[in-house]
């Protein structure tokens, strides 16, 4: 007598069938209305687009971006364009004629800029009759005295202000530093302010901007002149990801549909999986446009993802649908058997699928979690469809029935034969090697390392990435860590004790090194009272200093306040209440930048005990920061959650705890020996990567579901595991092999993409996958065999 577990599976294998005939009863009408639904869902991808930005990994809401907004807010933002020109000598007229030519277009011609850094503009802060004096750098000519030129020369190249910043310590190499808006104000129809931020479309009009003119100076001015600094990168990494997009769809759908030609070898085994898979990636992308979420690095693998994924449940019903149909049923009978076969086993690999995925959804990371959530949705809207749309188009289209060729000589099936034979004979040596394997594996992957560098992402090649390197051999660095000291009063900035404390800091500061990253230079307004202070005793470089009294650093900032205000609320608010200190250092995996703002942080509330109400470490190098340690701790909690929903899921299906703990084992053994690679090849989880393995297990759990699903169907009618190992295999073996390619494909795609660690990503789910179609054929059943007995007749 069959047991509840079984009578609940039949009737829902019995409920598929059932939709089959009713979708097939009225297919045209069933297919307007679902073309409908998808067509105005899909009025919404126009809408959709893009964000890279390291603040767009966090809610808008979250800790770290409200300081970086309020930073923004009073000190503009932190990333700017670094552009760097070589020259041959600094003080010769025609390069100064193109300098200041080029500053000024700069400044008339690219949108969106509030401020141009230069030698041009540099501040030139000297004393005369016991006056203090704030002009240009550089004059319209340059002097004709010998003497004074010299001297104007000696002042350049001995700034502690320009040094790693406007000039490089070689003197040839010089740069200009843009910085656009933090945000543009506009009012709407009511009248009202609306205050948005710059998005990447309002940067990269202005690098376009920026890149016209420079290729106009190239030559003219200089022989190299580049555009560096982290904006650039950020941007290069955004254009990538659009032409991945679209790329690995196109690829997608060029690759498949050849698949499904060579499977089928009829012209509806490719028309109708097509168009399931391109309607649910539709439906799956509008809903992203929908509810505003970006295409970000991590999302950018959807379409591939959810194409493959759609394809694998056609192929299934597919195939058993073509095999009934061919041999002689209606074609609504046909299909309705092919639904009560494949359906449930359909659905659950749909939920394994996206449980892999929504296990992302409790991440702080936007980006991560927007991909769980879309992903596992993705996965259930190409499960609704395979079991609506396609029965649909299947009742619809005019199918010929092909003669039925027996396929027990073909390559194929002597290997499912073998695969069946090899399983049923050596069970017991073949769970106890992969058991074996598995402890090793597991050891060598606890030992894998952690990485997070978005820079090393992108091909050596390309002119953003050549630009940060040289600007970081000949400059020292392009991040920036950004330090807010809020004394908690109006005034607070002008107290001698705070400012000698701030030149303290900053000197102990530029020392800071370990063995993986190194400060490069500090700036804050300290190098704004020095200047003046020398100035005021008659220029004299002894004075060079923070003096001791409190009223003549008010005096001093008064009067840079009067000549130069823009540089000096670059460190300060207008309030004299906060300071900025900004640490310069070159790019750094994020795996020691975290540590390292950590202890920058204790230092500086240790160092100020007592004369700051707040210190706060933001910009958008501590954000990268930040997400590194919650992708870390977020991606550790994915794994355990989709492990622990599968298990219950294989359970559900099995309807046995122990069979469906010891069933995880085949999907878990794919995972951890690719993971161990990793570690043996010296290759790093990074962001992208370390998702491996949550999406992993949602996918090669898959070929077991169905193995498994297929052999409960014949053990329980014949009561012989060796006998359901083969019927099993014979029967499903051929789909679960189709899908398993289908989906290596998908995932083999990424490896056309430019960016480092999404070919990784690529290459390794793809081999996850291949791993556990081995597993499946080969450990599932060694293991189906010691776990079940032959029952007497």
């Amino acid at each position: 007598m069959p047991s509840a577990s079984q009578n609940w599976k039949n009737r829902v294998e019995r409920g598929f069938g059932t939709l089959a005939l009713i979708m097939a009863r009225n297919p045209a009408l069933w297919l307007l209305g679902f073309t409908l639904a998808i067509g105005l869902l899909a009025s919404q991808l126009m809408h959709i687009r893009t964000d890279t930005s390291i603040e767009g990994f966090l809610e808008k809401d979250a800790k770290e971006i409200t300081q970086y907004n309020n930073f923004k807010e009073t000190f503009g933002r932190d990333e700017v364009f670094l552009i760097t020109i070589e020259v041959e000598d600094l003080f010769d007229q025609h390069f100064i004629d193109n300098l200041r030519a080029f500053h000024q277009q700069i400044e008339n011609e690219v949108p969106y800029v509030e401020k141009v850094d230069s030698l041009i503009n540099a501040r030139h802060t000297y004393g005369a009759d016991d006056t203090l004096f704030i002009e240009d750098l550089l004059p319209e000519v340059l002097p004709e005295d010998p003497q004074t030129l010299q001297a104007l020369k000696d002042y350049t190249y001995n700034n502690p202000a320009y040094l790693n910043f406007l000039i490089a310590p070689d003197g040839h190499l010089t740069g200009v530093a843009v910085k656009l808006l933090s945000s543009l104000v506009s009012r709407d129809e009511q009248g009202n302010v609306e205050t948005t931020y710059l998005t990447e479309e309002h940067k990269n009009e202005a690098m376009r901007a920026l890149e016209k003119i420079a290729s106009e100076y190239q030559g003219k001015m200089s022989p190299s002149i580049q555009l560096s600094g982290s904006v650039p990168i950020s941007l290069m990494i955004a254009e990538i990801v659009q032409r991945d997009f679209t790329l690995f769809t196109t690829l997608a759908i060029a690759l498949i549909s050849i698949l499904l030609i060579f499977i089928f070898r009829r012209a509806s085994g490719v028309i109708m999986p097509i168009i399931v898979m391109q309607l649910g990636v539709i439906s799956t992308i509008s809903m992203m446009a929908l509810m505003d979420t970006p295409i970000q690095v991590s999302t950018s693998i959807l379409p591939s993802f959810l194409l493959a994924v759609c394809v694998g449940d056609s192929i299934h019903l597919l195939t058993i649908f073509y095999r009934h149909y061919d041999s002689g049923y209606e074609k609504h009978i046909a299909l309705a058997k092919a639904m009560e076969h494949t359906g449930l086993a359909i659905l659950f690999t749909s939920i394994t699928t996206a449980a892999g995925l929504a296990s992302f959804t409790a991440s702080e990371l936007t980006a991560v979690a927007a991909l769980g959530f879309y992903g596992a949705l993705g996965s259930m809207i190409a499960f609704a469809l395979t079991v609506t749309v396609l029965p649909c188009m299947i009742a619809l289209l005019p199918l010929k029935r092909r003669p039925i060729v027996e396929d027990t000589g073909s390559h194929l099936q002597i290997f499912l034969t073998a695969c069946t034979k090899f399983s049923t004979t050596y069970p017991k040596a073949i769970v106890s090697s992969s058991t074996i394997l598995f402890i090793v594996a597991a050891y060598f992957a606890s030992h894998i390392n952690f990485s997070h560098l978005p820079m090393e992402w992108v091909p050596k090649d390309y002119p953003a990435y050549k630009a940060v390197k040289n600007l970081e051999a000949r400059m020292g660095g392009s991040l920036a860590i950004e330090v807010v000291l809020d004394t908690g009063k109006s005034r607070g900035i002008n107290d001698a004790r705070f400012m000698q404390t701030l030149e303290e800091a900053m000197r102990e500061i530029e020392k800071m090194k370990t063995d993986n990253l190194h400060v490069a230079k500090v700036i804050s307004v300290t190098d704004i009272i020095k200047e003046s202070n020398r100035a005021l005793h008659d220029n004299n470089q002894q004075h060079y200093s923070i003096p001791g009294d409190s009223d003549l650093i008010s005096q001093e900032l008064f009067m840079v306040e009067i000549d130069k205000p823009e540089d000096l609320y670059n460190f300060i608010d207008r309030d004299y209440r906060l300071a900025r200190l900004t640490v310069l250092m070159p790019w750094v995996d994020a795996l020691y930048l975290a540590p390292f703002i950590a202890d920058l942080d204790i230092y500086l509330n240790k160092k100020f005990e007592g004369q700051v109400e707040e210190v706060i470490l933001t910009g958008v190098t501590p954000i990268l920061g930040t997400t590194f340690a919650k992708m870390l701790y977020s991606t550790a909690e994915s794994y355990v959650l989709a492990a622990f929903v599968i298990t219950l899921m294989m359970v559900l299906l099995i309807g046995n705890v122990k069979l469906g703990l010891i069933s995880m084992f085949p999907s878990l053994l794919p995972i951890i020996i690719v993971l161990a690679l990793l570690h043996f090849l010296g290759i790093s989880l990074d962001m992208l990567t370390m998702l491996i393995g949550s999406i992993a297990i949602g996918l090669t759990v898959d070929d077991n579901v169905h193995f498994m699903h297929g052999f409960r169907r014949v053990y329980s009618r014949t009561g012989d595991p060796a006998l359901a190992i083969q019927e099993t295999l014979a029967s499903s073996g051929r789909a679960m092999l189709i899908t398993s390619i289908v989906l290596c494909v998908g995932f083999g795609i990424y490896t056309q993409s430019e960016m480092n660690n999404m070919i990784i990503f690529g290459a390794t789910t793809a081999l996850c996958i291949a791993l556990a179609l081995a597993a499946t054929f080969i450990l599932a059943p060694a293991l189906m065999m010691l776990a079940n007995k032959t029952k007497a007749e």
